[in-house]
């Protein structure tokens, strides 16, 4: 009887826990169908497009697979900041900074290849982290809130990396006079593909994926970073230093979501290219994405890898139907507004 019990509480909680996520893709589905239909195109030939373009042979599942990088990046880093009860949304800002910063490490630095990968990948996780600290000091200090001095922070960062790219390190040997981007890295200094165009910073986000889910799950760290963002109070009376867990946490976010930027950088486009975060929004999809999953690290990379393959299944649609990406756009954005009425 009793393990009856337990089977139907088990059953219930993953019904809950997936509830809200099924139907916000539902309605969201639902209202791109609309959409579609108002374009004058079939629902069904149209979503077929869609998720062959995103899945349909190793080429396109490849392609996602590589979108889906630094979006897990930037979901890892919403589950550690969210999950803490720090509702920080600067990782855009921190992986605009990583991205720069490790472009021109491994641009300009001399010595092994290998040196430079990991001092540019470094230099991420630094400027990342650091990038995240400011946001909390200006908590403490200023009591300004997260999504306040994080959203701003995110244009400080984006218009910096663009002044330093149009002014300071502009590739002056660019074949197209209007590109904005720093030199193009070095063939040795660039992440190897795994398979098709996935390469090795795939890996390293799957890693990071199972360290963050071990961290919560198998130490203390999941209990003490909860305690001290969601309950200050109780977790000094617990004998937690809220004030350490706060910049634990952030460094460890901002850490992800700079790292990130780097993989962009080191396997995908080999140099900073202005607006190359900002527009593309790989931040924003990693924040749908961790929502999706309730801030479950495994869950956020499945869900951005899902997410990948409705910008890449897109872009197909657009090829083959009049209609446009902005569509998935849309879904995207319902998602996110849906599940953030949680």
């Amino acid at each position: 009887m009793n393990e009856e019990r337990n089977w139907k509480k088990a059953l219930a909680s993953i019904a809950e826990g997936f509830g809200q996520p099924l139907v916000a893709v539902l309605i969201s589905l639902l209202l791109g169908a609309v959409v579609i239909m108002i374009c004058g195109e079939n629902v069904f030939t149209a979503y077929g497009t869609m998720i062959r373009g995103a899945f349909g042979n190793s080429f396109y599942i490849s392609d996602t697979l590589k979108r889906a990088t630094p979006i897990i990046m930037g979901g890892l880093a919403v589950c550690i900041a969210w999950r803490s009860g720090y509702e920080a949304m600067g990782g855009e800002g921190q992986m605009i900074l990583g991205a720069f910063c490790a472009a021109l490490v491994a641009y300009y630095l001399p010595g092994p290849a290998i040196v430079r990968i990991l001092l540019a990948m470094l230099a991420s996780i630094v400027v990342g982290a650091l990038y995240s600290i400011l946001s909390g000091w200006l908590f403490e200090r200023f009591e300004v809130t997260f999504i306040i001095s994080t959203l701003m922070m995110n244009y400080i960062a984006n218009n910096f990396a663009s002044y330093m790219t149009n002014f300071v390190v502009k590739d002056p040997e660019a074949l197209d006079i209007n590109a904005v981007q720093t030199g193009k890295i070095a063939a040795e200094t660039r992440l190897p593909y795994v398979f098709g165009s996935v390469h090795w910073g795939f890996v390293f986000a799957l890693i990071a994926v199972m360290i963050v889910y071990f961290l919560f799950k198998k130490t203390s760290f999941g209990y003490k970073s909860r305690m001290g963002g969601l309950n200050p109070r109780f977790a000094l009376y617990g004998g937690i230093n809220a004030r350490k867990m706060l910049y634990v946490v952030l460094i460890l976010s901002g850490a992800m979501a700079g790292l990130g930027g780097a993989f962009e950088v080191l396997g995908s486009k080999y140099r900073y290219i202005d607006q190359m975060i900002f527009t593309t929004g790989y931040a924003w999809s990693g924040m749908v994405a961790a929502l999706l999953a309730n801030f479950n690290p495994i869950g956020t990379a499945v869900a951005s890898i899902l997410l990948a393959g409705l910008s890449t299944g897109g872009s197909a649609m657009q090829r083959s139907t009049s209609i446009p990406v902005e569509v998935c756009n849309m879904i995207e954005g319902i998602i996110m507004l849906l599940m953030s009425a949680r």
